[in-house]
This record gives C-alpha cells, structure tokens and sequence, in this order.
C-alpha cells in the first residue's frame, strides 16, 4: 500500500508528485523522514500509507500460516522489511515493501538483515487506493525481478486469491493467473507451488466477516 509524497518544505528536498527521483535522492529521503517509510519504484518514490483492521487480519493469517508449513531455508517476512527488486542484468533497482515476501536464502534470514534481496513470493493484501499501482507498477517491476517465482494478489473483500507463476522455460514468460475463489471453486487451497505451501482459503479469510453463508455454513447449526 503506498501513496506518492509530497511536502512543503522546499529545503528538505522532498520529491514532488509525479516527479522522477534518483536512487540517492531516495535513500536521502529515507534517512530525512524516520517517521514514514517509502517504497521506490520506476524513478518514483512513494508513501506506505496506513492499513485497515481487515487488511491486516489477512496479513496476519496468512504470515502465520506460511510460518506453520515453510522449512528451512525458506521464511516469511512482513511489511516492515524492505525487499530490493532487480532486473536480470542488475542495472535496475525498486525497493518495495510488499505485504508479505518469502526468501529461501539463507542470508536474508540472518538477524542483522535489514534488505531481502532475493524474493522468491510476494504478497499484497489489495485495497481500493492502492491496487492500480501493485497491479501495474509494482507488477511490473516484480515480473523483471529474476529471483521471484510467484507474485500473489489478495482480495479483500472477497474470498478470492490469484497467483501469478513464472514460466521455468523462460525467465520472462508467466502462466495465465490462477484464481482461487470460494464462489468458484470452494473447498480448494491455494497453491504457493515454488515453496511447496498449500492454505485452505478458509484459512487465510478466517474471522473476515463475509457472513456464514460464503461457506456454505447455516448459521442455524453455529
């Protein structure tokens, strides 16, 4: 979740909306501003802005469950941790605070770490501000991210996930998204394949309030 910053103050050189940044000027910008924390995408430098109850009941769900079925090397690390995204040939960088990310390197689960860099999931909890950029921008930037294996979009008001896969037979090719939805298709888990995780979507929505009858459950029994 971000929103693009601005700021009156002219000499503290913050960036403007809309307007290109360089990496240092961002890093710059970091360390000016302890309060808010910034994702820099595409020469862009935006705000992580602040979360609801119900975006952060599935980020919490779901962090807890992968930390139940992942084995080492693999781990799980919240929105907090910055993940750097390159391109194959590491001439360009993002920094990014997905929701949830998964690393299977040993070095990004060192305790001092304070930089993932090699993702191999990432996850965003969806919200209306916010969703044309992780669709678009952020997409984009983690599709050119070599080391990312699946990038996963959770739908918040709806028990709906898709899971977008990397082709193994080309660095650059993705399978058409899989949608797993309670409407759909109820009763399936979620298929994390490159860590080889699997979730009920019951799981992941528990305590989100849909009403019993999203599944299949008459309350009359409860």
């Amino acid at each position: 979740m971000a929103t693009n910053p601005m700021h009156d103050d002219p000499a503290q050189n913050w960036p403007q909306r809309g307007k290109a940044m360089s990496e240092e000027a961002y890093h710059r910008l970091e360390q000016r501003d302890p309060v808010y924390r910034y994702e820099y995408i595409q020469g862009r430098a935006y705000i992580v802005g602040g979360i609801t109850v119900g975006h952060d009941r599935l980020r919490y769900n779901l962090h807890s469950l992968l930390d139940q079925q992942l084995t080492k090397p693999c781990a799980s690390f919240g929105s907090i941790v910055q993940v750097l995204l390159t391109n194959q040939e590491g001439d360009t960088k993002h920094f990014v605070y997905p929701d949830i990310t998964i690393s299977c390197m040993p070095d990004d689960n060192l305790p001092h770490n304070d930089l993932i860099r090699s993702p191999r999931v990432v996850i965003e909890v969806l919200a209306p501000s916010t969703e044309w950029r992780d669709r678009e921008v952020k997409f984009c930037a983690y599709q050119y991210c070599p080391t990312i294996q699946e990038i996963v979009f959770i739908n918040q008001f709806s028990p709906l996930v898709e899971v977008w896969r990397r082709d193994k037979r080309s660095i650059s090719c993705w399978y058409p998204v899989q949608r797993y939805s309670q409407f759909e298709s109820p009763g399936e888990a979620v298929a994390f394949n490159s860590v080889n995780v699997q979730i009920a979507l019951e799981e992941i929505y528990q305590n989100s309030d849909f009403g019993a009858e999203v599944w299949g459950i008459d309350e009359d029994e409860e």
